[in-house]
């Protein structure tokens, strides 16, 4: 179970980016754990994959995923674009799914289906512009399924925001969601943006409906955590921010969820959750004696 949200962010005329954002839970029996990822970077560099649902079936396929870019020179080196990069993402999937088998202790057990979906996002250089798939198991075919994502709209007839399929001179940018807490922060991701009047494309409204949901108390069980940020730049990069948590003041650096130690040296930029703001990494004077790697 997650929330997770993907959107072109639309720096200036030619510039954008895409941004992916998840809570940190997972869950498994009586238990939640905070610090867990649910956005990896691909051996490729120039997209991410982040999942939803149950992670006993989703984590062991995005990682066999992974292995099978980094297995593939065509992959690896971008020349297979990301259509055919996803398409092949899925043949996996479907693959590993027929693997998927009730255990013998549970004789009267129904036939295992797998309980996870993906965004799949990145940047093509055939297209010159962001791809962004969500990718579904569909019970009634049997097999997974792409849906691409679709345009944040919106209605002024009606005075209200919508997916559409086809970009419009009204569309704020791409969004695609899943998880499910999913359908409710993109209501609250469209209110979010009525209260501002009509903006005219995405910024980190999605960042801030996530944020908002970790921090209140009465968040859903089935989300929890810091928030996971991870960008896919033009020029065919993906990197993760790391992001204070539960805000600045507190000084805890969170990546991928994980409170990171006071002497690490991290090669990410740090997102300010409140200013939205991002800072490179330093280390206070008071930690840097003593420290275990330290070259010294």
């Amino acid at each position: 179970m997650t929330v997770a949200l993907a959107w072109t962010r639309k720096l200036t005329e030619w510039t954008e980016e895409l941004v992916f954002v998840t809570d940190s839970r997972y869950r498994g029996g009586d238990q939640n754990f905070d610090v867990c990822p649910k956005v990896i970077t691909l051996p490729r560099s120039d997209c991410a994959l982040c999942f939803a649902g149950y992670t006993g079936h989703a984590l062991p396929m995005m990682l066999q995923v992974s292995e099978a870019i980094g297995s593939f020179d065509r992959a690896t080196r971008r020349s297979q674009d990301l259509a055919p990069l996803k398409t092949h993402i899925i043949k996996i999937f479907n693959k590993m799914s027929e693997d998927i088998v009730k255990s013998l202790m549970s004789p009267h057990a129904q036939d295992p289906l797998p309980e996870a979906s993906f965004l799949i996002g990145g940047y093509s250089w055939i297209n010159k512009a962001f791809d962004l798939w969500e990718i579904f198991f569909q019970k009634g075919q049997g097999c997974f399924e792409e849906r691409p994502a679709r345009w944040l709209t919106y209605l002024p007839n009606h005075k209200k925001y919508g997916l559409w399929n086809a970009k419009t001179p009204e569309a704020l940018g791409r969004l695609a969601f899943i998880g499910d807490q999913g359908s409710a922060a993109y209501a609250a991701l469209t209110e979010r943006l009525l209260s501002k009047g009509t903006p005219d494309r995405l910024d980190w409204e999605p960042f801030e409906v996530v944020r908002d949901m970790l921090r209140a108390d009465s968040h859903c069980e089935t989300i929890g955590g810091a928030p996971q940020v991870v960008k896919v730049y033009q020029y065919m990069q993906a990197d993760p921010l790391a992001v204070f948590w539960p805000d600045k003041k507190s000084g805890c650096v969170t990546l991928k969820g994980r409170k990171c130690l006071g002497y690490e040296r991290l090669g990410r930029r740090i997102l300010d959750p409140d200013t939205l703001k991002s800072e490179p990494w330093t280390i206070p004077d008071e930690l840097k004696e003593g420290d275990p790697l330290s070259d010294s």
